[in-house]
């Protein structure tokens, strides 16, 4: 379900010189507006008109989680496809989730479930089991 975010710029700069940004969950100050159409426990896909380019870097404000680091990875006209520095933990990621948009019951309740929504939540469990098994495996064997 998306979620409106707006970012806001920070008075840091990295250490190129370049103002930093931070994403922001909800509607809020900040002059760009921004539809995280999807969230994951690694990243997430944008939708702002605000151009950015693969390799650019900011930083998105999480219930839970605080600031995480995110790294465009790929753009196709208005749509960005970020990946965070470290996976968020799924208490983060429910959170956030939370936050978004409520859908309106009766609308929910007449279409039936929504196909794209379930198979979103697979995903994300997906992602979390593989996550859980990466970071079980890295403990017994030592690495």
């Amino acid at each position: 379900m998306p979620m409106l975010a707006h970012f806001e710029e920070l008075s840091s700069k990295d250490r190129r010189g370049f103002a930093r940004r931070a994403l922001m969950l909800g509607v809020g100050t900040g002059t760009e507006r921004v539809t995280i159409l999807d969230l994951s426990l690694t990243g997430a896909l944008l939708e702002t008109s605000l151009p950015m380019l693969v390799g650019s870097t900011f930083e998105v404000e999480l219930p839970h989680a605080g600031r995480v680091e995110a790294v465009v990875v790929w753009t196709g006209g208005e749509y960005y496809g970020c990946q965070f520095e470290l996976p968020i933990t799924p208490a983060a990621l429910s959170a956030a989730l939370l936050q978004g948009e409520s859908a309106d019951p009766a609308t929910t309740m007449q279409a039936g479930p929504d196909p794209v929504a379930e198979l979103r939540e697979l995903s994300a469990e997906v992602e979390r089991m593989a996550f859980r098994m990466e970071s079980a495996l890295r403990r017994l064997t030592g690495k």
